[in-house]
């Protein structure tokens, strides 16, 4: 069994240090009492006067088992140190072993039973006992990473059998019952051999106390703690309790009745004080767990509400993004056969002066509409992302040129002093031509439009660092400090004084700012403050230009070659008349249709040379025409 807990601040010096403080400890009994018996001092041998002196091939095994555990303690001990200690260990097995034998044959060595030390002290003989342990103890540290069926652990087995042993001797130590059980053939293991098995045992436990029976002690649990506080005390309070109690009735202070009944209660007394004090510390820890999972119930609960709050608000904003665009192509729909009857009556012949500049007004205002509605479904393209990017290697001169030409009238109108430099030597990036051409005209016409009568802009193009840059200086209205940081955000133009003066919706920028950021552009703005103008930088990385580069043609109205018959499909029956009257203005013949099935049917009883269709229409789509064509 392998148990993990929340925290090994106490697991990991348990199966760290204690292994080796045990076998130190062991070591250095063992070699104390090898130096007293080389060195013939006999307080070395047994630690006190009378007391049972150890063994020293007892003291040799006990040496040999200590350093075992020492390289067999890491988990992820060397394999040379691993096998050193293994041999160790199958020595220290064959040691009890062949002590087991001997003590079946009636002749036994001699050497197993040393003479008494000067003072009268008994030598302990390795009798049964101990070399069960030794066999025990050099078994659990050959397996100690063995495991069998079922997560059954040889070695907490042997080494839990060589600790009750070891308990039983101290047992009778502190009750003096040793000279019951000593006779002129055998003499009982030392209380230094009892101790030191002791620890020998606890080590080699706690060696793998990550695993198996002990990974609930050392645990972090109610369990690991209870048993951490108490089994120590079951093992201890007998034999400190006993000890005290043969020690007082042996120097007369109370009769064996009386100590009986004293002992009893002083064991009663100070496990109820141990039980109770490990109850109140376990209650402690309980009322904060209870406390802690009322705080994490808490805390889930308002993430659980966030999380509802959130798909809220983004099904909110989905909402809002899918009213947008309904909104938007409901708009545009209509103000499409009005900007074309606008534009149709604004180039009639027949027209009076008057009543062509009324029309030409109209058209400037259905356009101005038609690209306030077109910035909204660019936005909602752009959040819901639904927008398509064609990229290819563009040439930005190309572009720039088209872009001033666009808006030419423009400039002309307020005599503004247009200032060009075309300095970048590498002028063709990769982007979306069309997405590109949106971005350089907005700033050129915002520009134009924040710029007074008689001012100057400036477009300067430079290459920095391997990218192209476009700069764009005009001397208009300019923006406040506070407001550049949110001039790129939709629906704002800095003062609502100039939202007022010069109208918009204040995508524009956002728009653009977007789009570059998907083609891997950048644009920053710098303004020295209101009416001292404002700059505008975009970036772009540049590219090799093209062997046979593709450049961009000026805008210019060529008239057709030659009359065309064609098909026009649309829903929308006011579209479908006003974009009907442009065509045969151009001098084409054109049949129309209101749905999917009447143009079908048109395209087999009749030859076109081209097809114009909307895509959304009541019974099908545009490409199911496109594809029966």
């Amino acid at each position: 069994m392998l148990l993990r807990t929340d925290s090994d601040s106490l697991k990991a010096p348990i199966t760290q240090v204690a292994p080796l403080a045990t076998s130190r400890l062991t070591a250095a009994i063992a070699v104390t009492v090898l130096t007293g018996w080389i060195a013939q001092i006999d307080l070395l041998k047994n630690f006190a006067p009378g007391m049972i002196a150890m063994n020293p091939f007892t003291a040799g095994g006990l040496l040999a088992a200590s350093v075992a555990l020492f390289l067999r303690q890491p988990v992820d001990a060397p394999k040379m140190r691993t096998v050193i200690g293994q041999l160790l260990a199958g020595a220290i097995i064959v040691i009890g072993g062949l002590n087991l034998l001997y003590h079946h044959d009636v002749a036994a060595p001699r050497w197993l039973m040393m003479a008494p030390l000067a003072d009268g002290s008994l030598v302990e003989v390795n009798g049964v006992r101990i070399s069960l342990s030794f066999v025990l103890i050099g078994a659990s540290l050959l397996s100690l990473n063995w495991k069998m069926a079922r997560g059954f652990r040889p070695a907490e087995v042997a080494c839990a059998v060589t600790a009750v042993i070891a308990i039983l001797s101290l047992v009778a130590y502190s009750h003096y019952l040793t000279g019951l059980y000593t006779t002129r053939t055998y003499t009982p293991a030392s209380l230094l051999t009892s101790v030191s098995f002791f620890l020998l045992a606890t080590g080699i436990l706690l060696a793998r106390a990550d695993r198996g029976t002990l990974a609930i002690v050392v645990s972090e649990t109610a369990a690991g703690m209870l048993a951490r506080r108490l089994i120590p005390l079951a093992i201890l309070l007998p034999i400190l309790i006993g000890a005290l109690r043969q020690t007082a009735e042996r120097a007369g202070l109370y009769d064996p009745t009386f100590g009986a009944a004293h002992s009893a209660t002083t064991f009663m007394v100070l496990f109820f004080a141990a039980t109770w004090w490990t109850t109140r510390m376990l209650f402690r820890i309980d009322t904060n767990r209870m406390l802690a999972e009322g705080a994490r119930q808490k805390q889930e609960e308002q993430v659980r509400q966030l999380n509802i709050e959130k798909i809220a608000a983004e099904r909110a904003s989905k909402a809002k993004d899918d009213f947008l665009a309904v909104l938007s192509h409901e708009l545009r729909t209509p103000l499409t056969p009005a900007l074309a009857a606008a534009s149709y009556l604004a180039e009639h012949e027949d027209l009076s002066p008057q009543f062509r500049e009324e029309v030409t007004a109209i058209r400037a205002s259905v356009q101005l509409e038609a690209r306030l509605i077109d910035d909204l479904l660019d936005l909602t393209r752009i959040t819901r992302g639904k927008i398509e990017l064609h990229l290819e290697v563009v040439d930005v001169h190309g572009l720039l040129r088209n872009s001033l030409e666009i808006a030419r009238d423009n400039i002309l109108e307020k005599q503004l002093d247009l200032v060009v430099d075309f300095g970048a030597e590498r002028h063709h990036v990769w982007a979306d031509v069309v997405r590109l051409q949106q971005v350089f005209w907005n700033l050129i016409n915002n520009a134009v439009k924040f710029t007074k009568k008689n001012g100057r802009i400036t477009i300067r193009t430079t290459n920095e660092q391997g990218r192209f840059v476009f700069k764009i200086t005009d001397t208009g209205v300019g923006i406040e400090p506070e407001q550049l940081d949110r001039i790129f955000r939709a629906f704002e133009q800095g003062e609502r004084s100039i939202s007022r003066k010069f109208g918009g919706l204040g995508l524009g920028l956002t728009i653009s700012k977007r789009l570059l950021e998907l083609q891997g552009g950048t644009i920053t703005v710098h303004s020295e403050g209101l009416n001292r103008g404002a700059s505008f930088k975009l970036t772009l990385a540049s590219v090799e230009s093209p062997k046979t580069a593709s450049v961009s043609r000026p805008i210019t109205d060529e008239g057709p070659t030659k009359s065309l018959q064609l098909l026009v499909v649309e829903d929308h029956p006011q579209t479908l008349r006003v974009l009907a009257a442009l065509l045969r203005k151009q001098g084409h013949k054109v049949l129309t249709a209101e749905c999917v099935q009447a143009a079908i049917k048109l395209l087999e009883a009749e030859r076109f040379d081209g097809l114009i269709s909307d895509i959304g229409l009541p019974d099908g789509n545009g490409c199911d025409i496109m594809r029966a064509a």
